[in-house]
């Protein structure tokens, strides 16, 4: 597995790379300022000749060499360091502005499964067709990491007719469309999903996949476990067919690690099938 990090400046980040080729996760590429990479490195006593550094101290330069980086194939995945989310598209060839999704993956202390968070995009007002295209998306992440079965959730804080109404409506287009592991239980409001007593408890039920109001709404939430759990987090872009890690939205070093274990996995199962494929032939 090849990821190229983009302008990855962050002593946390430097860290953590370092830490991830001694655990064998992949091969690392440092797409930024060659210079303030390797003084980065060197303060805090980390090897920066493991790495490949490719020298692009502008921003545009660097995003540009990355975009033809991904572009020829020469990396399975991207991380963007701090650069603006405008590049994002740029990066990952996606033409419609606001058109990057993201799924979040959570591994929640005492689940005993990963917790899904989609969204189709970053915009405020959502309508069902962005939330079918939410869970299509988290279905490609999931079904990546060799999960079978999908049982989504709508989020909603006021579970009035219009929720049951646009609940009912993404049912019947998902079986239209043949989308079988799928399973959508009734919408509900956040707080039932921890209620010891709810039907909708994730403890108890085999909820694995969260459609929320918007991506704020999305962020919150997941702001909120950051604070009271020992959640790790995992914070994947989709534009595409290209996934990517969004270092913004990582508050540590387990996160980025973290993150790096769901690509590695995602990877390992798209090489698997496609062995398969070409062994059938």
């Amino acid at each position: 597995m090849n990821i190229a990090f983009i302008m990855p400046y962050e002593t946390n980040v430097l860290k953590t790379l370092d830490n991830a080729l001694r655990l064998n996760l992949g091969n690392y590429i440092l797409i930024g300022d060659k210079k303030k990479i390797m003084e980065n490195s060197f303060r805090h006593n980390i090897d920066y000749n493991r790495f490949a550094i490719y020298d692009c101290p502008e921003e545009l330069e660097a995003i540009d060499f990355c975009y033809e980086f991904l572009r020829k194939g020469r990396c399975d995945y991207v991380a963007f360091g701090k650069i603006p989310p405008s590049y994002f598209n740029r990066i990952m060839d996606v033409k419609e502005e606001g058109q990057i999704g993201s799924v979040d993956v959570i591994d929640l202390p005492s689940l005993r499964h990963y917790l899904f968070i989609s969204n189709s995009s970053r915009r405020l007002n959502v309508d069902f067709d962005d939330k079918k295209k939410a869970i299509i998306q988290a279905e490609g992440v999931i079904k990546a990491l060799n999960i079978k079965k999908i049982n989504a959730a709508m989020i909603t804080n006021l579970n009035n007719k219009t929720d049951v109404l646009e609940m009912n409506i993404i049912k019947m287009l998902l079986k239209d469309d043949k989308f079988n592991n799928i399973n959508i239980y009734d919408s509900c409001a956040l707080a039932s999903l921890f209620s010891a007593h709810s039907p909708n408890n994730i403890y108890q039920t085999h909820i694995n996949l969260l459609i929320m109001r918007n991506y704020e709404a999305a962020r919150i939430f997941i702001d909120t476990l950051r604070i009271f759990t020992e959640a790790k987090i995992a914070s994947i872009l989709v534009g595409g067919k290209n996934y990517a890690i969004d270092l913004s939205e990582t508050r540590n070093g387990s996160d980025i690690l973290f993150s790096l274990l769901i690509l590695n996995k995602i990877n390992k199962e798209k090489k698997k099938a496609n062995y398969q494929k070409l062994s059938a032939i």
